[in-house]
Parts: structure tokens; C-alpha cells; sequence
């Protein structure tokens, strides 16, 4: 492909698979671009993982790249994982829409697809956030280098884009205050850089080895079969699938009535398929989603569209302790749908979930001194670092502001927590807050040492 002037759909089989690969090889350095110092980077392996999904749903020999860009975007909208993997594949169905009608792409055509691209992935979030991978996918396309030249070939079309991507990513921490202060670039954008770059390599004949190709036949999940296999499901009126991380959460929430539990979180975000594949498993006449980590919610909202945005309601929980007081207010005996989603969220705004884990690096976070190794406490920012584990957890109380208006407080406990540590635990905050009421459950969480619903 040295010197292409065009691109059939061989040619971008060859360009995406590359793309992933390099991406997959560097999957570990855009996770740790994390906003936070803990172990919960997951946007590189969730990036890789939405992008394979898309490589797996196609024909490497299909030639038309038209044909080949739709196959692609079907696959990685249903493997969509994340808000980094939902926004990619958003930006990946605005490219493919772009090219939808042409067998073979031009470098103005592909400059036009880019900028469609952008423009979808946009408007798949609510409020757009400069300073993230929509910023570097939209301003690589609109450099000055791109609007000036007349491009005949792609390789030097790829040269400029990926200039103008590195330009903007290290212009991300001037436009997100949040990515200065932790002093990382967006790891979105780096993500989008590494895609991009790989790309490039094949147009140089730079193919990447390591990663096997997968020969298995495109998930026939588009079928009629698939949908006849609720059929065989016991028909209820509403029912419920939640995600959940760690094996007494998992537990939890099918003890409490969730008939779906998809198993995911921090560092293991679901696709979108998993989500679909849920509800196929069901029969009911309304499905409510608990997303349960903010990282989920637009994985489940891409997810009810692609099976039934009328019959799939998501309910936007951040957290699984949002979920547990979700879960605490389903009443199945009300009339309507919509009877119920009010009950299950009405008293949300007044739960705070808070967390202790790791620090994975040195930092100064909102003002607190982050030690590698630590014990960090946070809520939506971070809040207490200690090397003891008690007094980690009492700072981040202290620093709560209306922990004076709460009234019970339910622990979590992660797998390394033992019933002892737990209790021992209770026992001080109990003194320090006679009036709270504190109960306890076992949740086995990997990435956090405590999770505790405030209400």
C-alpha cells in the first residue's frame, strides 16, 4: 500500500487490524493515563477491546470498502465497552456512513468520513467535554495542514492527521483542569493516536505480528433465531438486569430479584452485546437497567437502542452502591413502568458513594498528597490518603460535607477485607458517629478495599 491513492475494503481490513494491534501493545499506557492515581484505568483495553470487536464482525476479503466500514461499525457498536469504547464506535459509524456508497476511497473521501466521524461522536454524549478524545478526533480534521492540501495519496494524508492528533492531545490538559492537575494527557485521545499510528504503519508496509487473527464466523446475533429464544422464559411484567463486579455483589443482586446479572465494573467494563444478549434472555414486558458504575451508563443506553428503546428503560446509577438503593425500593406490585422507576430513584440524589483503595502513583489530588502504596478514600474527587487503612477511611468521613444530615451507612467489603477488619472498623466510625446506623455486606470488589452507600 506504499503511495495508495486509494483504499478498497481489503486495504482497510489491513489498516484496522494494524490499528488494533499497535493500540492492543500499548493498551497498558493509555489505562495508566488515569485521571486518578487507583487501579481503575480501563480505557485502552476498553478502546481495544471495542475495536476488535469490530475487526471480528468483518470479511477481510470483502473488497468494497463501503461494505466493509458497515460490517465494521455493526461489530464495534454491539462491543462497545465503556465511554471511551461507546464514543469510538459512534465515531467509527459516522466514518462508515461517510463511505457507505463508494468501493473504494479517495483521501477527500476520507477526509469527509473523518469529519462525519466526528460529528457523530458528538452527538452520541449529552454534553460534550473539550479536553477528551472528541476534542483530538474533531481538531486533527480541521488542522490547517488538512484544509490547505490537496491530498493524492493516503500516505501523507495519515502524516498530518496524526500530527494534528499529537498537537491536541498535548493540548488536553490545557482544556480539562481535571487531566492538568493529575498531570496526564486524555487517555481517550491517546488511544485514538495509537489506532491512528498503526494505521499508518501498514500504509508503509509495517505490519505489526503478535496478535492472531480470528477466523471464527461473524456472531449471528442480527438473526430471527436469536429472538425466539425468549420464548421459552417464564413472561414477567418487569424485570431487571444489573451489572455488578466482585462475587458477593454479583450475589447480592440476584438475591434481591435481578434476573440478569452481567458481570463487570472498574477495569471490566461489558460491551453492548452483553447487555443485548441479557435481554434476549428475558421475557418481560419492561426491562430496567441498573448500569451501576458511570463508566456503563452509555454502554447500556447504546445497548437499549440497538434492541428496544421502547421496552428498555435505564436507570443512570453510578455506582453499585446506587444500585443496592435502587434495588432497596422495587415494589413489582405497581401499575406502570414508570411508578416504578420513580420509586427505585427517587431517593438517589441523597446517596454518596465513597471508596477506598490503592494509590498506583504519586499525586496531589484536590489538594490531598497521594503516596503510592497508600490507602486514598473518594468519593467523586479524592478526599484522604493514609498509610493506615482506618484513618484513610476517617479523613474521608470528616471530609464529607453533609455527613451530618446522613442516617445509615451500608459497607461493602472488598476480597481482601476480612469479617474482623470490617467490624473493627464499624466499631470506630461508630464512635465517632453514634447516630449513623451501620450494616455490613460481604462484596468481594477487586479494585476497592471498602465501598460504603451513605444515605
Amino acid at each position: 500500500m506504499m503511495d495508495a491513492a486509494v483504499l478498497t475494503g481489503e486495504d482497510l481490513y489491513s489498516l484496522f487490524t494494524n490499528g488494533y494491534r499497535n493500540l492492543k501493545q500499548n493498551a497498558s499506557i493509555v489505562d495508566a493515563l488515569n485521571v486518578f492515581p487507583i487501579p481503575d484505568g480501563d480505557t485502552g483495553k476498553n478502546m481495544s477491546m471495542t475495536w476488535l470487536g469490530g475487526i471480528e464482525n468483518t470479511d477481510k476479503e470483502e473488497k468494497s470498502a463501503g461494505k466493509m466500514a458497515r460490517s465494521f461499525s455493526k461489530g464495534t457498536l454491539l462491543s462497545a465497552r465503556g465511554n471511551s469504547g461507546v464514543i469510538l464506535s459512534q465515531f467509527v459509524r459516522g466514518f462508515s456512513q461517510g463511505i457507505k456508497e463508494l468501493d473504494e476511497v479517495t483521501p477527500p473521501d476520507f477526509i469527509l468520513a473523518m469529519e462525519n466521524a466526528s460529528k457523530k461522536a458528538y452527538a452520541a454524549v449529552a454534553v460534550p467535554t473539550e479536553g477528551t478524545m472528541l476534542t483530538v478526533m474533531r481538531e486533527c480534521i480541521e488542522s490547517s495542514e488538512i484544509r490547505n492540501a490537496e491530498y493524492t495519496e493516503f500516505n501523507s494524508l495519515f502524516s498530518d492527521l496524526i500530527k494534528g492528533m499529537k498537537k491536541s492531545l498535548l493540548n488536553t490538559p490545557n482544556l480539562l483542569p481535571c487531566l492538568a492537575e493529575a498531570g496526564v494527557v486524555d487517555s481517550g485521545g491517546a488511544g485514538l493516536l495509537y489506532l491512528f499510528e498503526g494505521m499508518s504503519m501498514a500504509l508503509q508496509g509495517k505490519m505489526i505480528e503478535g496478535e492472531e487473527e480470528n477466523t471464527e464466523t461473524p456472531d449471528e446475533f442480527f438473526t430471527p433465531d436469536s429472538k425466539r429464544k425468549v420464548q421459552q422464559k417464564k413472561h414477567v411484567k418487569y424485570a431487571i438486569v444489573a451489572a455488578a463486579s466482585g462475587e458477593g455483589m454479583i450475589e447480592y443482586f440476584k438475591n434481591e430479584g435481578v434476573l440478569a446479572v452481567i458481570d463487570g465494573g472498574q477495569t471490566n467494563n461489558p460491551s453492548a452485546k452483553e447487555f443485548v444478549d441479557a435481554f434476549y434472555s428475558l421475557d418481560a414486558d419492561h426491562i430496567i437497567v441498573l448500569p451501576n458504575d458511570g463508566n456503563i451508563i452509555l454502554t447500556a443506553k447504546q445497548a437499549a437502542k440497538i434492541y428496544n428503546p421502547e421496552k428498555v428503560h435505564v436507570i443512570e446509577t453510578k455506582s453499585m452502591a446506587e444500585g443496592y438503593s435502587a434495588m432497596s425500593m422495587v415494589d413489582y406490585s405497581l401499575p406502570t413502568v414508570e411508578d416504578l422507576i420513580h420509586e427505585m430513584t427517587h431517593y438517589l440524589p441523597n446517596v454518596t458513594t465513597a471508596y477506598i483503595t490503592t494509590a498506583t502513583r504519586d499525586a496531589n489530588i484536590n489538594g490531598v498528597d497521594v503516596k503510592e502504596g497508600a490507602y486514598v478514600g473518594l468519593t467523586d474527587d479524592i478526599l484522604s490518603c493514609d498509610e493506615d487503612i482506618t484513618e484513610a477511611v476517617l479523613k474521608m468521613f470528616d471530609s464529607l460535607p453533609d455527613i451530618d444530615d446522613k442516617q445509615v451507612v451500608t459497607v461493602f467489603t472488598g476480597k481482601d477485607v476480612t469479617e474482623e477488619d470490617a467490624l473493627a472498623l464499624g466499631d470506630v466510625l461508630q464512635e465517632k458517629y453514634p447516630l449513623l446506623e451501620f450494616g455490613y455486606i460481604r462484596g468481594n470488589m477487586d479494585v476497592y478495599a471498602y465501598m460504603f452507600a451513605i444515605e
